[in-house]
């Protein structure tokens, strides 16, 4: 076992849980804790805890994370709402509820094994798309926010999926399609999520948002009203001080983060708004808004009153606009706003 894989934590808390405790301070799920320590992998004192099993302060926790075997990911047949797509990239509309990437914790049902059986039963042939919801830069008049506003989404966690055509397993072949993620979106966010079909496109898709070349729109319902018409949020984020699983900004450390806001109607209690992310850090519109302190409705990690109004985030991937990475053509895909958030709107109006 390599060094970095092991640890040592003399506990500074008391009464937790132990896999609730270890999951904050290592931000690994409590299903793969509970692993670690069902297969010996975690002692106290030298001897084998249980999950359940409640931490004193300045106890000596040992361990290490067991190498995990690679995932062999096959395409599985899930609908996919496609808003655009050539012979370079998809954009998707993502549900609420769909992970994108597989994980340990989600071997399937993900927008990576949805794209890779599109792209098996697609083969080579292009899928024209018209009415797509894709339209060159300047055909519609729109309100729009801040134009310096150009969005990045995690593109520092970009990953590349290879598989290899040789490669078979006992019920389907895993082909040689590269469906590159190039964002992210969390699992009850909805939206515009692009696909590269190949590393180059992925490539330079991954540069634009690096550099900031690539604007993004989000829609939001947040709770209380908000007073200001537009404003910036400003504030470096970085992991929460006790709480690994959160996001927080940070008096010191963390990494810049700046989030524009518009408000688009005023509600009984809350206030739908547009945001525009010029950095991509994790749980960024999330963290800034409850910053602002108005978190998302249904945010029950960041919100208030989340789990008594809705049962998901209400934070939609509204736009995305970029030059296409290829032809340089200015294009902006949109996803239209889920039934979810509409209703929300609809139920609360002023």
């Amino acid at each position: 076992m390599s060094p970095e894989k092991q640890f040592h934590i003399i506990c500074n808390e008391e009464g937790k849980r132990l896999d609730t405790y270890l999951s904050e301070r290592l931000s690994i799920t409590r299903t793969k804790i509970k692993s670690m320590i069902e297969g010996g992998h975690i002692r106290i004192t030298g001897k084998p805890p249980k999950p359940s099993t409640k931490i004193k302060k300045f106890i000596e926790i040992d361990g290490e994370i067991p190498e995990e075997e690679p995932l062999m990911l096959e395409p599985q047949e899930i609908p996919l709402n496609i808003l655009y797509e050539d012979e370079y990239f998809l954009a998707i509309n993502k549900p609420k509820g769909m992970v994108v990437h597989p994980s340990f914790g989600h071997r399937d049902g993900t927008l990576v094994n949805a794209v890779l059986a599109y792209l098996k039963k697609q083969g080579s042939r292009v899928r024209g798309v018209e009415g797509s919801g894709v339209k060159e830069q300047g055909t519609e008049n729109r309100e729009q926010g801040p134009r310096e506003m150009s969005g990045e989404h995690r593109a520092e966690s970009v990953e590349q999926y290879h598989f290899n055509s040789t490669l078979n397993t006992q019920h389907s072949t895993l082909y040689h399609f590269r469906p590159g993620i190039v964002h992210r979106l969390d699992k009850d966010t909805t939206g515009v999520i692009i696909v590269a079909k190949d590393s180059r496109t992925q490539e330079v898709l991954s540069a634009l948002f690096k550099e900031r070349s690539i604007r993004k729109t989000y829609r939001a319902v947040v709770e209380e009203v908000v007073m200001k018409n537009e404003g910036i949020i400003e504030g470096n984020i970085g992991r929460h001080p006790t709480n690994r699983k959160k996001m927080a900004v940070l008096k010191e450390g963390g990494r810049d983060a700046s989030t524009a806001f518009k408000v688009i109607k005023r509600l009984n209690g809350f206030t739908y708004i547009e945001a525009y992310p010029k950095t991509g850090r994790t749980h960024q519109i999330r963290v800034h808004l409850t910053h602002m302190g108005h978190p998302i409705v249904g945010d029950d990690a960041y919100g208030k009153r989340a789990k008594h109004v809705t049962e998901r985030p209400l934070l939609h991937a509204y736009r995305i606009e970029f030059m296409h990475p290829v032809t340089g053509i200015p294009v902006f895909i949109e996803a239209p706003v889920p039934a979810d958030i509409e209703e929300f709107i609809e139920k609360y109006a002023v």
